[in-house]
């Protein structure tokens, strides 16, 4: 499937969980402890991104575990889009953890 100016992000992608053999595409410090694709959909919202999320997919390398993954705007190199993406993802779940704890 061929997208114009768009980008497919898989949960796996953030996954600190997994090697990069097994699809994890950012430095394990940088990443998220068991992603989940409403967490990946809310992240890309916030970053104005206008997430589709595809939950019934499954990553070919984890093809028994239906993760899903959603297709972004590309407003930056995929790297640095999914980069910012667990970045998101972390502060939500700093912030969550914050409402908890009070």
């Amino acid at each position: 499937m061929k997208l114009k100016n768009r980008v497919i992000v898989w949960t796996v992608y953030l996954d600190s969980r997994r090697s990069r053999k097994l699809g994890r595409r950012i430095p394990r410090h940088l990443s998220v402890d068991n992603p989940k694709l409403e967490e990946l959909v809310e992240a890309a919202r916030i970053l104005g991104l206008n997430p589709e999320p595809r939950p019934d997919k499954a990553y070919p390398r984890s093809w028994w575990d239906g993760s899903g993954y959603i297709v972004v705007d590309k407003k930056w190199p995929k790297q640095e889009l999914i980069r910012k993406l667990a970045e998101e993802i972390l502060k939500a779940r700093r912030s969550s953890a914050r409402t908890v704890t009070r």
